[in-house]
């Protein structure tokens, strides 16, 4: 019987020390240590995932927004494409975590903490980020408008919990995913003597303003890789490289600035760039808001005594397509003797008149009940009567001042000079504003901006929305607490058997 006993003991030892031995290090190496890393239900407070804190970057709006260099509070919700037309809103699972805001900029992101990580581990964090913006909802066939950037980005604190602005976070590159998924990687970290970091997601919206302002995130990963370099695909992560070409501005004789073209400029983005009206920027090179810029190509930012429009300028306009030609190609002085036709492309140039009317920009303003204060205009919810709309251009002067009706149609501004404008509102009388009161609009040639003003009767109170810069539930743990429970469970299993087998022997004996 002793030889019996001893044959249990060491096969039971030996097959606990076979898992103990196996089992953490198979994991450690290949498990994601993330909680809830594919953004599934539930979503505490029914904003962010399970697992994960959601965070907000505040940054007050002036009296003059129109340069949109403002961030305002951004709103959470799970993504589970209720109505089934728009699967490729997760990128996996039944969920992904939405982030937006109607109209304004916005910076925010959510951020998990996990702990039990063996000090001196290789990590790498990875999520699949998208984005969307335009003036229509999504689904009604317009796609996202690529020259705005909503700049997302993963990032990683490798020794203890963290804040957004905690020094020492590293950040991946950005990203502008737009109507796609892409999966956005951190470079490897090493993991400090606390054994725990956190990682977050972000996008920042500023400099830009639509109706629709949106984000995406889903399938994170938080994986150890030991001392090898990142497993991420360099197809996947190369293009978020956030170091651009630096832009070039060369002073001109008479005081003028010409500025050479470089991947990722926007004539928008210049203007924001130099700090001038982007209709300056416009009427200098004879461009319009539907003009394609090339790398190379000159544009006049300020004139000076003798500066002309760049030559460059035909070859942006010759790469459109012939519809397009006549407002993409620079109109020569009005006194000028018009050049005689050296490509196929130039005897499509549209005569003035035609270039006049798309100069011209509309603003659309409607207040509506929102009966479910989510600061988003269902189709059920109807007009309210009574809030005083008041737009005012670039230079303080008051274009129009508008009081609500009961009509079912947006009142819309017409022939409106390409420039920044702000638009205010008063709420009705007994009602309480459910989305922001006042909006910078940049209104680009032949473009129509559209503003919903929300609002509710004040008799059932608000919903509130947090401005602070971090909310929600506290920051998930590891995974790795999770293998080291069932690892306890199977010893504990296996020690029962062994005690079984031993009791069932001594009552054979």
């Amino acid at each position: 019987m002793n030889v019996k006993k001893l044959m249990i003991w060491a096969g039971a030892l030996a097959l606990v020390a076979a898992v103990l031995a196996v089992v953490p290090a198979a994991t450690q190496a290949q498990s994601n240590l993330l909680q809830n890393p594919g953004f599934e239900l539930p979503y505490t407070d029914n904003q962010q995932a399970n697992g994960w804190a959601r965070y907000r970057i505040t940054i007050p709006k002036p009296e003059d927004a129109s340069l949109l260099q403002y961030s305002n509070s951004a709103n959470f919700s799970a993504e589970t494409n209720p109505s089934g037309s728009f699967p490729e809103l997760m990128h996996g699972g039944s969920a992904s975590q939405h982030i937006g805001l109607q109209q304004d900029p916005w910076i925010a992101g959510v951020k998990q903490t996990v702990s039990n990580i063996p000090a001196g581990s290789q990590l790498v964090f990875c999520a699949f980020g998208r984005i969307y913006a335009n003036n229509d909802n999504y689904g009604k066939g317009s796609p996202s408008v690529n020259g705005y950037e909503g700049r997302s980005q993963v990032g990683i604190f490798p020794d203890g919990e963290a804040n957004v602005d905690t020094a020492g976070l590293v950040w991946s590159g950005t990203a502008n995913p737009h109507d796609t998924w892409q999966q956005i990687c951190t470079p490897a970290v090493t993991v400090g003597a606390s054994g725990k970091v956190t990682v977050f997601t972000r996008n920042d919206w500023r400099g830009f303003a639509a109706v629709h302002l949106d984000a995406w995130w889903d399938d994170a990963s938080l994986i150890v890789q030991g001392q090898a370099q990142p497993t991420a695909q360099p197809t996947q992560t190369q293009p978020q490289v956030t170091t651009q070409p630096q832009p070039t501005a060369q002073p001109q004789p008479g005081g003028g600035i010409v500025h050479t073209v470089v991947a990722g400029d926007t004539l928008f983005g210049l203007s924001l760039q130099y700090n001038v009206l982007v209709d300056e920027i416009y009427a200098l090179n004879g461009l319009n808001s539907q003009s394609i810029l090339s790398i190379g190509q000159q544009i006049i930012i300020k004139a000076g005594t003798g500066t002309q429009v760049p030559a460059q300028q035909p070859t942006a306009a010759a790469t459109a397509a012939p519809t397009q030609a006549a407002a993409e190609t620079p109109q020569p002085p009005a006194d000028a003797t018009p050049p005689t036709p050296t490509t196929d492309v130039q005897p499509t140039v549209a005569p003035t008149a035609v270039a006049e009317i798309s100069n011209l920009g509309t603003l659309c303003i409607f207040a509506y009940e929102d009966a479910n204060a989510d600061a988003l205009r269902d189709t059920d919810e109807g007009p309210v009567a009574g809030a005083k709309f008041t737009v005012v251009d670039g230079q303080g002067t008051i274009v129009e001042e508008y009081v609500s009706t009961d009509e079912t149609d947006a009142h819309c501004i017409s022939d409106l000079t390409p420039g920044p404008y702000n638009v205010s509102v008063q709420p009705a009388p007994n009602t309480i504003a459910t989305s922001d009161k006042r909006w910078g609009v940049p209104l680009t040639s032949g473009s129509t901006v559209n503003i919903d003003f929300g609002s509710r009767s004040d008799e059932g109170g608000t919903a509130s929305n947090s401005n602070n810069n971090t909310s929600g539930s506290t920051a998930g743990g590891s995974n790795l607490g999770g293998i080291v429970a069932g690892i306890g469970g199977l010893v504990l299993l296996l020690a029962a058997g062994v005690i079984g087998a031993f009791v069932i022997a001594r009552r054979r004996a």
